[in-house]
């Protein structure tokens, strides 16, 4: 590709590729079907280019594994891309098809090719395509569940992808038989199930009769996927420190939403709006004599997580919840200290 810089990515356990282009003068960047399990490699690969992740984009709502891309967001800044038709609440962009994104001097087209899922979206770069689902190298995404159709995948890899010029290099989000990308050319021609030769009714009459084993993730995955992949707040499991205290480290609080949570800061107003600042979604309760009177204005059922420096006026604040009645209080492990370590956003 000109002027862009390509890695390709993959994770064994889904077999899932996740691609990183790079506009080389700007420096800025999209990623494309991150995954959890192996998003502190994104990250390190990011940092060490030195690039500003500006989209993290999803293909579809997986089924297969939990997306990383609302870790990146929470950590890098990045907005959060999917296709039109998931209308994910917690997505900072719903992509229509034909609707292009800029990354530095960089044109990135969605293509919307229904059929494994509803919202499926191919993302079409210069001389290649990323094609998630929807066409697979030999072969394409099951249409057995999520909003699947043989006749939207059909219609979407025949008259969308199909469409594009012979010499298209295809990348797809999974391969199972260490292939790494094809050509339309090459599918056009040699796709057991899509090549120009299938009817739609023998594609169809192919899909309908694979008998796959149901998706080993999919419990888990599809609603962890409609949330962006950050845990809801009633799934947090804090840690327990060595006094006895529930802790939450940031890593954790970041895979949340915040508006799920209080968070309450319990340093003084003077450090509050100081060098460290504070965590934009907390509140002020200075842990004082009247900090227990104060903190009666909380509802004691929904997840409280205190904040302070370093961590010891918020295991002291976590220690009356608890006495109060609270039942998910917890202790930012490091405070604001590891809030600003780790180049979180502050507010003061």
């Amino acid at each position: 590709m000109k002027d862009v810089e390509f890695y390709q990515l993959f994770e064994p356990k889904s077999s899932t590729y996740t691609y990183l282009l790079v506009d080389k003068d700007s420096r800025e960047a999209v990623i494309i079907d991150s995954v959890i399990d192996t998003v502190e490699r994104d990250l390190k690969l990011i940092s060490e280019l030195g690039v500003s992740l500006k989209y993290a984009m999803e293909t579809h709502v997986h089924a297969d594994h939990i997306t990383g891309s609302g870790f990146l967001r929470s950590k890098l800044n990045a907005k959060y891309v999917v296709g039109k038709a998931a209308d994910l609440d917690c997505a900072d962009i719903l992509l229509a098809d034909g609707e292009e994104l800029q990354f530095g001097s960089q044109t990135i087209k969605a293509l919307s090719t229904p059929g494994h899922t509803d919202a499926c979206t191919s993302y079409h770069l210069q001389d290649r395509v990323f094609t998630g689902d929807a066409l697979l190298i030999r072969g394409c995404g099951r249409t057995d569940f999520q909003q699947g159709s043989p006749l939207k995948l059909f219609n979407s890899v025949r008259n969308k992808l199909f469409k594009l010029p012979d010499e298209t290099l295809v990348y797809p989000a999974h391969d199972y038989n260490g292939h790494t990308h094809s050509t339309i050319e090459m599918e056009k021609k040699h796709n057991p199930r899509l090549n120009l030769e299938k009817s739609e009714e023998e594609f169809t009459e192919i899909m309908n009769n694979l008998n796959l084993p149901h998706p080993k993730q999919i419990d888990k995955a599809v609603p962890g996927n409609k949330i962006c992949g950050l845990k809801e707040a009633s799934e947090l499991e804090p840690n327990e420190a060595e006094s006895g205290v529930p802790e939450i480290s940031i890593e954790q609080l970041l895979q949340v939403h915040l508006g799920n949570v209080n968070v309450i800061d319990v340093r003084s107003p003077r450090e509050y709006c100081g060098e460290l600042g504070h965590i934009k979604e907390s509140v002020l309760v200075e842990l004082d004599d009247d900090f227990k009177e104060r903190l009666k204005n909380f509802d004691k059922e929904k997840r409280t997580v205190f904040v302070c420096k370093g961590g010891k006026r918020s295991a002291k604040a976590t220690t009356q919840a608890l006495e109060l009645g609270f039942q998910h209080p917890m202790s930012l492990e490091g405070g604001m200290m590891r809030w600003n370590e780790l180049k979180q956003p502050v507010k003061k």
